[in-house]
């Protein structure tokens, strides 16, 4: 494991956790944001899922980076917007930043509903988006669940010919049980998170209204019974620890990555859990970098509201 001291401030987990995510920090690109005005629309139809994604393309960049958002973020979130701009900027590097399911405004573009689990449909769209857009050296970058997705797709990678050249895991979740228990015991976050998966639900009834027939998920009151009703009528799991186990990060993922990652998370997250990354020490082609400060996905480290992850990347891409 590696300790770094990249000089986090503010020092409060939860205004870091919240700021990641804070519209306040995209002021700055307010008046020049080059991913937003130079990236196109791509549709990437997979097996199981047409999925959008947005491509900017940067002149005689070497490097490309495949972007993957939180859950119930986006292609647009501010961590993913501010990271796409510096590695555009400082890196001289292409961008693509992908939409999970019913993410964003994709709600339309397939009929079953997002869960955690569609693994096949990610790694097919991070395959046809390395095919698509070759480069010199390949990054795929992910925050939170996202995080989670590509440590999956990395184990993946070597049997469907994906070539990444590293893997850069910001706070993902490891143990997806033990994140939920603590979302659940914060009324911030679970009444956050609660509140936009309740606002994504409503967007897809409103177009597949036959697929939420006696789903009252607006009656539900935690993540975890709504997580359950979710998952009875939309997957092929009956329990939550069915469901939460199948995304886990496990020993036997972590043996077959093969390509170099890194994970990057601080030890006061407030959702996941510090000991859950103890899985991580001493596995091959496993890098584990934490910092003692930097709450969840934030690491903001000046009151210009930059955070030390951009830097990070940069450096060691």
């Amino acid at each position: 494991m590696i300790i770094c001291d990249p000089g986090i401030k503010p020092k409060n987990k939860h205004l870091q956790s919240i700021l990641a995510s804070s519209k306040i920090r995209l002021l700055r690109l307010k008046r020049n944001n080059p991913i937003e005005m130079n990236s196109k629309e791509v549709i990437l139809d997979t097996s199981e899922a047409k999925l959008q994604g947005f491509y900017t393309h940067k002149k005689y960049a070497k490097k490309l980076y495949i972007l993957l958002h939180g859950w119930e973020g986006s292609a647009h979130s501010t961590y993913i917007q501010l990271l796409a701009n510096a590695l555009y900027k400082g890196q001289e590097s292409s961008i693509f930043r992908l939409n999970f399911r019913d993410h964003g405004k994709t709600h339309h573009l397939n009929e079953e509903l997002f869960h955690s689990c569609r693994l096949n449909e990610i790694v097919e769209a991070v395959k046809q988006t390395t095919k698509l857009y070759p480069h010199k050296n390949i990054y795929l970058c992910g925050f939170s669940l996202g995080a989670n997705f590509s440590l999956r797709v990395a184990a993946k990678a070597n049997k469907h010919k994906i070539n990444l050249t590293k893997v850069f895991a910001i706070s993902p979740p490891i143990n997806p049980k033990n994140s939920m228990l603590a979302i659940e015991n914060n009324k911030l976050y679970s009444s956050y998170f609660m509140k936009k998966w309740k606002r994504s639900l409503d967007i897809k009834s409103k177009i597949f209204p036959r697929n939420f027939e006696g789903l009252k998920y607006n009656k539900e009151k935690s993540l975890d019974t709504l997580t359950l009703s979710f998952i009875k009528k939309h997957s092929e799991y009956s329990t939550t620890d069915e469901y939460f186990k199948d995304y886990q990060i496990t020993n036997e993922l972590l043996n077959k990555i093969t390509t170099p990652c890194e994970v990057i998370t601080s030890w006061d997250d407030p959702v996941i859990p510090f000991k859950d990354f103890n899985i991580l020490e001493d596995k091959e082609n496993i890098k584990l970098v934490t910092s003692r400060l930097g709450g969840h996905c934030g690491f903001i480290n000046s009151w210009r509201m930059h955070s030390w992850i951009e830097q990070y990347i940069i450096e060691n891409s």
